[in-house]
Order: C-alpha cells, then sequence, then structure tokens
C-alpha cells in the first residue's frame, strides 16, 4: 500500500480481547483496504498506543475506538500519544450499517492475510426465535472484537467519503 493513501484505525478495547484493524484507502478508486489486524491483551493502554502509533509511523491517519462510555481508555491512548475519536455513531445497528454499506458499494477489501477478522465475518450472525425468525441479537457478541473495532473505524471511512460528496 503507498505511503500516501490516507490510513484508518478502529480500536475496540478490552484487557484481554483489545482488537485493532487498520484500512488504507486508494483516493482513486476510493476502495478502502483492511490490511492489518490485532487482537492482544497483557498490555497497557499506554503500551498499545505506543505500539500502534510506532505503526502509523509516516502515515496519514485518523483513528476512532471504543463505546461512548469508554471515554477514560481513549484518554489513556491519547496519553499515550496515539488521539482516539470518539465513534460519531454510538448505536451498534447503525454502526453495523456502515460497515454493511461500504460492503455494498463495492468500496470494501479485506486482505487473505486478515485471518482473524476473516472468522469472525463467516461467523457473525444474529440469534433466532423459537419460530426461526431473526432477532436483533448477535450470537456470541462479545466474540467478535476486531469486527466491533471495523464498526469504528467504518465511521470515520464513512464519514470521509460524506464530506467529499459534500465538497467540504
Amino acid at each position: 500500500i503507498p505511503v500516501d493513501w490516507e490510513r484508518r484505525v478502529g480500536v475496540d478495547f478490552g484487557g484481554a480481547n483489545t482488537a485493532t484493524v487498520y484500512l488504507a484507502e486508494n483516493p482513486e478508486t476510493e476502495i478502502w483496504y483492511l490490511y492489518d489486524e490485532s487482537l492482544e491483551g497483557g498490555l497497557s493502554s499506554d503500551e498499545h498506543a505506543k505500539k500502534h502509533l510506532a505503526n502509523l509511523n509516516g502515515f496519514s491517519w485518523q483513528a476512532a475506538g471504543g463505546a461512548k462510555s469508554e471515554t477514560q481508555q481513549r484518554m489513556d491512548w491519547s496519553a499515550g500519544g496515539m488521539y482516539l475519536n470518539e465513534p460519531t455513531i454510538s448505536d451498534v445497528e447503525a454502526g453495523i450499517d456502515k460497515v454493511y454499506q461500504l460492503i455494498k458499494e463495492n468500496r470494501f477489501r479485506l486482505f487473505r492475510t486478515c485471518h482473524g477478522i476473516r472468522d469472525e465475518l463467516g461467523s457473525y450472525r444474529r440469534k433466532l426465535d423459537e419460530r426461526g425468525e431473526l432477532l436483533e441479537d448477535i450470537v456470541d457478541k462479545r466474540k467478535f472484537h476486531r469486527l466491533d473495532a471495523l464498526r469504528y473505524a467504518a465511521n470515520l471511512m464513512v464519514a470521509s467519503q460524506s464530506l467529499r460528496i459534500g465538497g467540504i
């Protein structure tokens, strides 16, 4: 990926399961490429921030992470040098819709080497009621940390597209 492509990073906090996804946009096609991911624990917020900040050295980037209530985690990462925006959309369903929008518009690609998020995408599903009808609840919701990180990043990705379309 060329160094001049814009980067977006999504972070889902967790003591044992901090997930991070990295995406880059081809400015000519406006297609986003998810090229790296991580799921790790055992690090302080400061250590996570410094590690991921080093991965972004030399790139133009924006990052978002955590639920609306996770202000302290964002502050801790920012103190470590990696500023994380609060996601502009806090509603889970609306965030999922932003990811779906990118996929439906054919503006999302996923590197083959990103096995964790590929696995999460392949197993993400909704619960069914006794009649076999879909419910809002997601089966094993707590297992999809990378997808939550992607949902946070998608807020930034779709927002940058809207700004371009709006001519701002």
